[in-house]
């Protein structure tokens, strides 16, 4: 066999290993970002499952909500891999597609914009529960996030009129609607952990040590979630600003509404830990799985008594379940309640 009919002819793909492959600078960091959205993603998956073991409880509307948001996570995710696919995958090579806003990308920005909604409502709600149904503060904030929301579409209905990210952001209407969208949810971050500060601390109590231990738990979360949150908006316009060649504005966008997720759920899921935190005896169920094919079931352990108080005093009650006042005459809150 001749040398000629044993060799292999590589057709020519028109790729070169080059230096200044457009690719690297115009989507490398939104390959990253995505990446790290969906370990997010698989967190939120994770807190969700958590939350309903932990918390069979909780009110039907609050389950409800748990359950939109994940749903609402799984589509983002799924439109974020969808996009991701068309650009690497199905437009290999064609560094002409690059410059074309694919169609999943309004899909994603729209979800987005209804996860914060149902986050941004939840803690609107916490707002109107802790200042005693201020109409005022529950208002404002409550404009802010529908703010978010229209914007949101706004920037969806944009990015099908200019299919082409070279005009989508030189427009002034796209920056606009973005940096109002991601300046009204960073606002509205702001104003909820001050609201929520204010008033826990107008609250405190200065004879009871754990009940303030349990605020300050309270106010450094929302304090560092608000701050998360926010900084990640601000960012998101500076990126879209100032990074006209790249991409990587839109994976930050992509990975704000995971961050929204996993405050919410987390904030939902940490109440046992901030109830429990000066109760030695307080215990935490487990998990069980069996080789029998009975499968998985949690096991909860076995119950401690709990020390029984008289409390001579009225007593208010925040809980995620409303607002409740209790009379300082009715003698079964006062005589033999349990302290939670």
């Amino acid at each position: 066999m001749s040398a000629d009919a044993s060799s292999v002819s590589v057709p020519n793909l028109g790729i070169t290993k080059s230096s200044d492959n457009p690719a690297v600078s115009f989507i490398g960091g939104l390959l990253i970002e995505i990446f790290v959205a969906c370990i997010l993603y698989g967190i939120t998956t994770l807190q969700s499952f958590m939350y309903y073991q932990k918390y069979p409880n909780d009110a039907l509307s609050l389950k409800l909500l748990v359950g939109a948001v994940w749903a609402l996570e799984t589509v983002h995710t799924a439109f974020c891999m969808q996009f991701l696919y068309a650009y690497l995958v199905e437009g290999f090579a064609d560094f002409a597609y690059f410059l074309q806003i694919n169609w999943g990308i309004g899909i994603t920005v729209i979800t987005s914009a209804g996860i914060a909604l149902c986050v941004q409502g939840y803690y609107v709600w916490r707002v109107w529960c802790v200042s005693s149904k201020s109409f005022l503060w529950t208002i404002v904030i409550g404009i802010f996030a529908l703010a978010r929301v229209a914007f949101g579409i706004g920037s969806t209905i944009l990015s099908y009129t200019y299919p082409q990210w070279l005009v989508f952001r030189n427009t002034t209407s796209s920056l606009v609607t973005i940096s109002g969208g991601l300046g009204s949810a960073a606002l509205v971050d702001m104003l909820v952990a001050l609201t929520l500060s204010y008033y826990l601390n107008k609250g405190r109590s200065s004879w009871h040590k754990e009940s303030n231990s349990k605020i300050n738990m309270i106010l450094l979360y929302a304090v560092n979630t608000g701050a998360i949150t926010g900084t990640a908006s601000l960012l998101c316009v500076i990126l879209f600003a100032t990074q006209k060649q790249s991409l990587v504005f839109l994976g930050l966008v992509e990975i704000q509404a995971k961050l929204y997720a996993n405050s919410f759920l987390g904030s939902l899921n940490a109440r046992s830990h901030i109830r429990n935190k000066n109760n030695p005896a307080a215990q935490y169920p487990s998990f069980e799985f069996s080789s029998s094919g009975n499968g998985f079931r949690a096991v909860v352990p076995p119950q401690v008594p709990v020390p029984k108080v008289e409390v001579y005093q009225q007593t208010i009650v925040h809980d995620d379940r409303g607002l409740s006042n209790e009379s300082e005459f009715d003698m079964r809150n006062l005589k033999g309640g349990e302290l939670v």
